[in-house]
């Protein structure tokens, strides 16, 4: 299409539409509008015209060379086969719409590394995806994706995946095919059991599985070499729980494990192996059903931020005083005992919540 026919039809789909000329919003730091300048339309390689009120997109924005279209905000129903035009695409957000079905031309802009489909209505993804070899992050939340198509494990450059809010009840093997896949978000899901074959994201670093309904982690999570933040957790009151009660002893071998929380679970006892966590700087573990500590514990001498409330526990190791904690929370654990060593202990940490702390006076 002809530069000088694109700018006149956009201009006056621009004015019809209430579409602000390119300025900075300082609100959302980002340049939003479509340009009246000619020169500047021309040279237009960012369009974003999110929260723009659209219920559609014109075919003739994707005759431009982009590389990152912003959709995201808006009341579009359906995508223009025209997408496929766009063969420069790098980043592409069209979260917040209501769209069901995505058209396969989209995915065959291989140049593309960031897709952000989040919080429409999606419910299935086309085979197609495994074109899009470029693509380094995913994001799939809120929308109603009862499965991943094994296609999608073919994304090797893929660093992170987002599925959060949808309707899954289990992951695939295909999943270790991600080597380098960093950050994975599953949380919200009705997810029963990890494939052991988990253990192969040697690279990941963030994982979510936070309200889901696993019972059990397999011994392959050993494999998670460079994980620093996991997190397992229920949310009171959510649809979906994790019902954990014991940890494999291989979760000793997270060796950079930074943050774990596993409150709201059934755990009744942790392993020995469990103070081999030497980089654990954040440790949630309330409302469980815990009632002892093992020795080990007092070999995490990084850690900061740890709560013990709402469990069963009588007393603690008498190794935990070598902690350096800035924060502890022992309440409701009605027959909790320390010894007066341990008071002294907790004397010295800046942030204390125990329903016993008379005995601290």
């Amino acid at each position: 299409m002809v530069g000088d026919a694109l700018f006149e039809k956009l201009k006056i789909w621009a004015d019809e539409n209430d579409i602000d000329d390119l300025q900075y919003d300082h609100k959302f730091k980002s340049e939003r509008g479509i340009p009246r300048d000619k020169q500047k339309f021309l040279s237009l390689k960012t369009v974003n015209l999110s929260r723009s009120h659209l219920t559609q997109v014109p075919k003739e924005l994707f005759y431009l060379n982009l590389s990152t279209l912003r959709l995201s905000d808006n009341q579009i129903v359906q995508l223009p086969q025209a997408i496929g035009n766009l063969h420069n695409l790098q980043e592409f957000n069209i979260s917040n719409n209501a769209i069901s079905d995505i058209p396969k031309e989209l995915f065959y802009l291989t140049n593309l590394k960031r897709l952000v489909l989040s919080v429409n209505q999606l419910v299935y993804l086309p085979h197609e995806l495994e074109n899009l070899e470029n693509l380094e992050l995913l994001d799939l939340d809120y929308n109603q994706l009862r499965g991943l198509p094994e296609e999608l494990f073919n994304l090797k450059k893929l660093k992170k995946l987002s599925v959060w809010k949808n309707l899954l009840s289990e992951l695939s093997f295909g999943i270790g095919e991600f080597t380098e896949l960093e950050e994975l978000n599953l949380r919200d899901n009705y997810i029963e059991k990890l494939p052991r074959h988990i253990g192969a994201l040697s690279n990941l670093i963030k994982f979510d599985m936070r309200n889901n309904k696993l019972t059990e982690l397999p011994k392959d999570v050993a494999g998670l070499k460079n994980l620093q933040e996991l997190d397992l957790s229920n949310d009171l009151g959510s649809e979906n729980i994790n019902q954990l009660k014991h940890l494999p002893s291989e979760i000793g071998k997270l060796a950079n494990l930074d943050k774990l929380n596993l409150c709201n679970n059934k755990i009744m006892d942790l392993p020995r192996e469990f103070g081999d966590l030497a980089k654990l700087t954040r440790l949630n573990l309330s409302n469980n059903s815990l009632e002892e500590l093992p020795e080990s514990f007092g070999k995490l001498e990084n850690l900061m931020d740890l709560d013990l409330g709402v469990n069963n526990l009588k007393t603690l190791p008498k190794e935990i005083i070598n902690l350096k904690l800035l924060r502890l929370d022992l309440s409701q654990n009605p027959d909790l005992v320390l010894s007066n060593e341990q008071i002294e202990w907790v004397k010295t940490i800046q942030i204390v919540h125990w329903s016993s702390e008379e005995n601290l006076q």
